[in-house]
């Protein structure tokens, strides 16, 4: 600064008088890591002055910087440049103060919000590496409420992550604002809800596949009996689980009480016979049996028996009580069979949906129906995971919801 001073002086003399001055750096990355440069703007009061015909600017003499020495008048202002800094940079136009204030407030707004840009990419990335001690509280608290809940720490952390991207301050330190958007990013990233639907062509072939004990009989005995007492469809039962006796024992029952037909199906071969009863129904429900990772001939039989029957919607069932490891490899064990939805069951068996939802965000498939219980009819609904992720998520805002409300 005072190398910028005393070049001023020698240019324009004892009486020019300083108007302001400006410190930056140039060069770098984001103006980090370069060359300092020093800008003065000055001028001379030429009261007095005998040479007034060699000024034509009101009097005023404009900024001089090196390459104008020569001249006089300078035709326009330049920024001096310390010694050693190579590549001046010229400014150009009137000496006017309330600019100069305004071109000085304009810097340090831009170094505010150099600043701020990085304290929030500092705060993403030590989110994302797993610290979460620069988190503001709510974005802390969201993220450990995810977690806690067995949602995937992949799933959570993206989701702070752009949550510090979108948020303004003031949004950060409203819980309940925190949560909507939270929840908002989450239902983007999931498949659409679809129930069973009724439109086109008669009858809706409906498939339930999954593993053992994912609760595929009894949900379809649930929904046997809405669509029989509820919306008055004409429902037919098709079976084609025949290596557990419990499982036809089971369905003979409810299709008795219903007063709904049931068909056994042993082999591919018998499903012609059963046309006639299945066209007459609105809707056929098919029981599949279970099948493990290994048991390969029992799934290549329930890919022969579900191309003769060529169903419409083919629902993946899996217990919400699995973890996410398991409901990937359920899932790509089932692929095969082309599933084209997703239910799970059993979600009065725990009060951690971070698993589901987590699966549902990767698999983007849509999602038809949860069941919490055994009671038939009753205990299941159509899909809302908005509902479960208020009450995973209402943690931080006390606004969770009982469970099967």
């Amino acid at each position: 600064m005072t190398e910028a001073l005393s070049k001023v002086r020698e240019e324009l003399g004892s009486d020019a008088i300083i108007l302001g001055t400006r410190t930056e750096k140039r060069g770098g990355v984001f103006d980090f890591m370069g060359k300092r440069l020093v800008e003065v703007t000055a001028a001379v009061d030429d009261k007095g002055e005998k040479s007034s015909g060699s000024r034509s600017n009101g009097g005023r003499a404009t900024p001089v910087g090196p390459a104008e020495a020569g001249r006089y008048p300078p035709t326009k202002p330049v920024a001096y440049e310390p010694k050693g800094a190579p590549g001046g940079r010229f400014a150009t136009g009137n000496v006017n103060v309330r600019d100069v204030e305004n071109r000085m407030h304009l810097g340090d707004v831009l170094n505010d919000i150099r600043d701020l840009k990085k304290s929030v990419r500092d705060i993403a990335d030590s989110a994302l590496s797993g610290d979460m001690a620069g988190l503001p509280p709510n974005l802390a608290s969201l993220l450990t409420s995810m977690k806690s809940s067995g949602m995937e720490e992949k799933i959570a952390k993206r989701i702070v992550r752009q949550l510090l991207n979108e948020l303004t301050g003031p949004e950060m330190v409203d819980s309940e604002v925190v949560i909507k958007r939270a929840t908002d990013l989450l239902l983007t990233s999931m498949g659409d809800v679809s129930p069973i639907i009724f439109t086109g062509v008669k009858p809706r072939m409906v498939a339930f596949v999954g593993p053992t004990g994912s609760g595929k009989t009894t949900t379809i005995a649930k929904l046997a009996a809405d669509f029989t007492l509820n919306m008055e469809k004409n429902v037919t039962v098709l079976t084609i689980d025949t290596k557990r006796v419990d499982a036809i024992g089971q369905l003979k029952a409810y299709c008795r009480i219903l007063n709904i037909p049931l068909n056994i199906a042993y082999s591919p071969d018998e499903l012609p016979s059963m046309m006639p009863v299945i066209m007459k129904s609105d809707v056929t429900l098919v029981d599949t049996p279970g099948s493990g990772p290994m048991d390969k001939p029992q799934m290549i039989e329930m890919v022969e028996f579900l191309q003769k029957i060529v169903p419409q919607e083919v629902h993946l069932v899996m217990s919400v009580t699995t973890s996410l490891a398991e409901m990937r490899r359920i899932h790509d064990n089932f692929n095969v069979l082309k599933p084209s939805k997703l239910l799970f069951t059993k979600l009065d068996e725990t009060d951690s949906y971070g698993p589901l939802l987590s699966f549902t965000v990767g698999a983007r498939m849509p999602v038809s129906y949860f069941t919490y219980g055994q009671n038939v009819p009753g205990d299941f609904t159509v899909a809302d995971p908005l509902k479960l992720l208020e009450q995973n998520l209402g943690a931080l805002s006390g606004s969770g919801r009982e469970r099967g409300s």
